[in-house]
């Protein structure tokens, strides 16, 4: 039995607009994703999917509303933020846990800013298709519940049709929330938001004295923001717009736009071309999470002091550090990681870089190094004396392990199948067509990345492979 709610709304009303969502009355539901409903304990038909996802009809316990909030967007404080194409419709209760279900292309609100307050299939399915992708990567995520296609059309950067979705998420709340409520010196509201997100995503805070609650939810927000972008890192994933209203305090990949997973490698890679100045590039993002932690720790100052503020950003960089080596090198193949193995792992990719080498290839090829396939590595690499001598210090440095253990995990650790930007693209075009086919099975296929289904390899095979030059490096712009 679904049991519906929403909680949200034991916060002060200025912190969001009652608004109904304006159904699209002309729309097919394009995907349900079951597997996410019976994990999270929705039962409902396709047909009771399909109206809510249109907006058509939502069940009698929802309210929908319109969240408040600003934040910083490449660095300059936005005033005017807040949800202005989609609406939090509320929760599903399930197994002691609360998710947010959020209609995306719910169309006008208070905070629309003169949008139409619609979404447009190209982003829908970009959006649907990542949560699924990161979340069986391991890396902490929103996902998607159900897909809705309109055959009317709006404009972007030219006309498309419309879409709407469902997004999951353990919270909506953002930094941003904290900011606005730390702008208007709204120290009571404040309390309460923090109150709330104790009890929502962090109930075991609940334990600790008033004195150290609101330190500790600072930490923890900081501690899990840290271990995504450790994450991101290490599967090689670009979120394009880290701006501080597209940061979850769940920590939780939110907000996707221009996104994109590395090509060949490059440190420096920017996935938004309208990051002129390359904010948001790869190497950035580390840097990019710890600043918004600092703006979040600047309207937490309504409550902290500012030793508690920095304690929290002091987490930031240890769990970051800590994560970030732990991951790469088991990515590596390292079975314990040693703190000289930075500088070991930090010289690897300045060279990959240099090689231009394909990042997820390298790690299957250096799977097979001392191998029967091992001329596959040695092909990879080409004749190269800095790859050479890279080698002999590699094979140095893990000669203590055995040599089957070591393969074994890397191939843990890296995926076969990441959905690249040309493969996403290749499937928006099947859905613009009407035809939902490849992005079902893509959605299945996500599932196990590090195994790939027979059907892909053999009817796909060249989702498996190398993207091509002009495949390569796609970037995008926030519109997506």
């Amino acid at each position: 039995m679904n049991q519906f709610t929403n909680h949200y709304l034991q916060l002060p009303n200025h912190l969001y607009r009652n608004v109904d969502p304006e159904p699209l009355w002309d729309a097919h539901l394009l995907h349900y994703n079951q597997t996410l409903a019976q994990e999270i304990g929705i039962a409902l038909t396709s047909e009771e999917v399909a109206q809510l996802t249109s907006g058509q009809a939502l069940p009698a316990e929802f309210a929908p509303l319109a969240q408040k909030y600003t934040g910083h967007q490449f660095g300059y404080y936005n005033p005017d933020l807040g949800d202005g194409r989609g609406l939090l419709l509320g929760q599903v209760l399930h197994q002691n846990q609360s998710w947010d279900l959020h209609l995306k292309g719910a169309g006008q609100t208070p905070f629309s800013r003169r949008g139409d307050g619609r979404a447009v299939l190209r982003s829908a399915v970009r959006e649907y298709l990542i949560g699924e992708a990161l979340h069986y990567l391991n890396v902490p995520s929103t996902r998607c519940l159900s897909l809705s296609h309109c055959p009317e059309t709006v404009y972007r950067e030219k006309i498309e049709t419309r879409a709407s979705y469902i997004r999951v998420a353990k919270t909506h709340i953002r930094f941003g929330h904290f900011e606005w409520l730390a702008e208007i010196n709204d120290r009571d509201s404040f309390r309460q938001l923090a109150d709330y997100v104790i009890a929502q995503i962090y109930p075991h805070l609940s334990e600790h004295h008033e004195a150290q609650r609101y330190a500790q939810l600072f930490q923890e927000i900081c501690g899990k923001t840290a271990q995504m972008i450790a994450k991101w890192q290490a599967v090689g994933f670009c979120h394009g717009v880290m701006n501080t209203d597209n940061m979850s305090i769940a920590g939780e990949t939110f907000d996707f736009g221009p996104y994109a997973f590395l090509d060949d490698f490059k440190i420096h890679y920017i996935c938004n071309q309208s990051d002129s100045e390359g904010r948001y590039a790869y190497s950035q993002q580390p840097n990019i999470g710890l600043w918004n932690c600092q703006v979040l720790g600047q309207a937490f100052l309504l409550l902290l002091d500012s030793t508690q503020v920095q304690q929290g950003l002091d987490h930031f960089v240890t769990t970051y550090n800590q994560h970030y080596l732990a991951l790469m090198g088991a990515k590596f193949g390292l079975q314990t990681v040693h703190t000289d193995d930075r500088d070991f792992i930090a010289q690897s990719l300045i060279l990959m870089d240099k090689s231009q080498l394909d990042f997820h290839h390298f790690f299957k090829k250096l799977a097979l190094l001392e191998s029967d396939q091992e001329a596959q590595w040695q092909q990879f690499i080409g004749d190269s004396k800095a790859w050479r001598d890279w080698q002999t210090q590699y094979l140095a440095r893990t000669a203590s392990q055995e040599r089957i253990q070591r393969q074994q995990q890397i191939q843990q650790h890296t995926a076969d199948f990441v959905l690249r930007n040309h493969i996403a693209q290749e499937i928006i075009q099947q859905c613009e067509k009407g035809n939902a086919e490849l992005l079902s099975q893509a959605m299945q296929w996500l599932q196990t990345p590090h195994q790939p289904a027979p059907e892909l390899a053999e009817n796909y095979a060249h989702f498996l492979q190398a993207p091509t030059a002009t495949q390569k490096g796609i970037a995008l712009s926030c519109s997506s």
